[in-house]
């Protein structure tokens, strides 16, 4: 009796754990903008940061404009009064790393950010990988940050097709 009540609560114990871990793919689709053209600002700290920007001047501490010529050239625009920034920023690394928005869903009074990391080749440089979302003020700006799969992304029934910037070894 003692060992069955003893193998039970494990059971359940390890259940609470597991789900706990799962991801929130439910809910209704948020409408979000991919910000290009910024680079993170080397005054902001190393190490990994998930923050929720509502002003400019909070914006200015974390990014800076790195416009380039040609079509699409010019940083993305944002309006602060109608608009917040949800922005996911990781450590300096030497591995080419991609971080891919593949969600954005409400539920109740949360937004739940969705990324794929992927990671591929050492290289003879750092960088600072980054995405970053612009949202309109109308959404809540409670944002829960969850790493996802694509066995995540399938289970929900959520298709994906990849941005691909550029191809990555694993």
């Amino acid at each position: 009796m003692k060992k069955t009540l003893s193998i039970t609560f494990i059971t359940l114990l390890l259940a609470a754990v597991m789900s706990s871990c799962a991801v929130n793919l439910n809910g209704v689709r948020a409408n979000y903008t991919r910000m290009n053209n910024y680079y993170v600002s080397n005054q902001l700290s190393n190490g990994t940061h998930k923050i929720v920007i509502h002003n400019q001047e909070d914006f200015d501490r974390v990014f800076g404009a790195a416009a380039v010529m040609g079509r699409n050239g010019a940083p993305t625009r944002i309006d602060f009064n109608h608009q917040f920034v949800i922005a996911l920023i990781l450590p300096e690394t030497n591995r080419l790393t991609e971080i891919e928005t593949v969600a954005l869903r409400r539920q109740g009074d949360r937004l739940y950010f969705s990324y794929l990391l992927n990671e591929g080749h050492a290289t003879s440089y750092t960088m600072r990988p980054f995405t970053a979302v612009v949202v309109d003020r109308n959404e809540p700006s409670d944002v829960v940050f969850q790493r996802v799969t694509l066995q995540d992304l399938e289970n929900a029934g959520i298709e994906y097709r990849p941005a691909g910037t550029y191809p990555l070894q694993h």
